[in-house]
């Protein structure tokens, strides 16, 4: 019995010990497979996902990147519409979604339109640049071998302009550029010698004109307009200007540029300076103290006929701005007219009456003319025109120069000795004020 179930026991024992073999053996080989997966899977992954240094990665961080700019773009250009049609509410939440995306999309928006409008305006400039070379190299003909000093403009570019049978005109790309903005060119031609009148002015800011004549063919020939540069000589000479036939000048323009007159864009200055002798001293009666003076003549002429004279100590920039006006409020500026003889100026200056004290003038009783104590002066003077090499009718040299004086009911008569240290020449001086206004057009 104890053999048997010794031996039994030994059975079970060895059943049981394969038993749990059997179930170690089953379980390895599960986990094995397991094991070999997770490192296929691993593997396989890191073939397919590159390693985030390399370019690949890089690529995809950028176009990764481009989507969530141009998504947030989009987000703010549809934030902009509703704006602007007043829907501000809606506006401010795509505005919120598209700085979540991108803080700064605002500036990235302004600075690409900016940049898109640059380049417009320079693609813009290049087309009318193209077109003008193309214009330019078409009417041209000859131009750089050809001599031109002896050549009349004027007929040259009536030749070129026939052709077109226009003065100016748009250039290529221009019409296409600019739809709404009229042209020069659009403007009647009566319309535009109009405004060149008012650009002369009565005045005869004919300086302005020549700058005008500068810029193109077109405006060098409306420039050149006979009428005008009629009107300017008649406004000069009026009865005194004859036939221009009868005259050496071929032309009104060629009259006003070489017959002597007065220029009206600007003063003739002069300086005058001489010594004069003091008192003498009560403690030392030997001394005798000298003393230097020194002054300016102005002269402001206008067109009309109109002058102006001011004698005065005071530098000229402090002065030229007194003579503006036709009509000055100072009593130190004479005001007077001129004529023109040929290539003198004769010009009648009378001294302004001083308007009586308040305490002179009465109620009910009619105003007595005021007689200061000098009496009445006339000043008549002989300004003789002179031209230099550099500058045409920029001095005027003394001739002649009388006081009338008239006191209790006398008159007298006093000729100046008109030495070159009392009387030097006056010289021309611009002033560029006097003509940054027009009163109103030539006529």
């Amino acid at each position: 019995m104890d053999s048997t179930s010794s031996d039994a026991g030994k059975e079970d024992d060895d059943d049981s010990s394969s038993s749990s073999s059997s179930g170690s053996e089953a379980t390895t080989p599960k986990r094995s497979e397991l094991d070999d997966f997770r490192a296929k899977w691993q593997e396989e992954l890191k073939r397919e996902q590159p390693a985030a240094n390399t370019p690949a990665a890089a690529v995809g961080s950028t176009v990764e990147k481009d989507s969530i700019e141009h998504q947030a773009r989009t987000l703010f250009q549809q934030g902009s519409d509703l704006e602007r049609s007043g829907k501000v509410f809606e506006a401010m939440r795509l505005y919120r979604r598209a700085t979540q995306l991108v803080p700064d999309i605002e500036f990235r928006v302004y600075d690409k339109k900016h940049m898109k409008q640059q380049e417009d305006e320079h693609v813009a400039n290049a087309r009318i640049v193209e077109g003008l070379m193309e214009r330019m190299m078409e009417a041209n003909i000859d131009e750089d071998e050809e001599n031109l000093e002896n050549v009349d403009l004027a007929l040259r570019f009536q030749t070129l302009m026939s052709r077109s049978g226009k003065l100016f005109e748009r250039a290529s790309g221009d019409r296409k550029l600019i739809v709404t903005a009229a042209h020069f060119s659009d403007l009647p031609m009566e319309l535009i010698l109009y405004i060149l009148r008012w650009v002369v002015s009565n005045d005869l800011d004919l300086k302005s004109l020549e700058r005008f004549a500068s810029v193109c063919r077109g405006f060098y020939l409306l420039a050149r307009d006979p009428e005008i540069w009629r009107h300017a000589c008649m406004r000069i000479w009026g009865v005194n200007l004859g036939v221009l036939k009868g005259t050496p000048f071929s032309s009104w323009r060629e009259m006003y540029i070489n017959r002597p007159r007065i220029l009206f864009h600007g003063c003739y200055i002069s300086r005058t300076s001489y010594l004069r002798s003091g008192e003498n001293s009560f403690q030392d009666q030997f001394y005798r103290p000298i003393q230097l003076v020194e002054y300016y003549r102005y002269f402001r002429f206008f067109a009309d006929g109109k002058v102006l004279m001011l004698t005065t100590a005071d530098e000229p920039q402090q002065c030229v701005v007194k003579l503006k006006s036709r009509s000055p409020a100072q009593n130190e500026i004479l005001r007077g007219h001129y004529r023109l003889h040929d290539d003198v100026v004769i010009v009648v200056i009378q001294r302004n009456r001083p308007s009586a004290p308040a305490q002179m003038q009465r109620p009910g009783r009619k105003v007595r003319d005021f007689e200061p104590e000098y009496g009445q002066q006339t000043f008549l003077m002989e300004l003789q025109i002179v031209s230099t090499a550099k500058r045409p009718f920029s001095q005027l040299h003394w001739k002649q120069y009388t006081m009338v004086q008239q006191r209790n009911s006398q008159e007298k008569t006093t000729q100046f000795d008109l030495t070159t240290t009392k009387y030097p020449p006056l010289y021309f001086s611009r002033v560029k004020s006097y003509h940054q206004e027009s009163e109103g057009p030539l006529k």
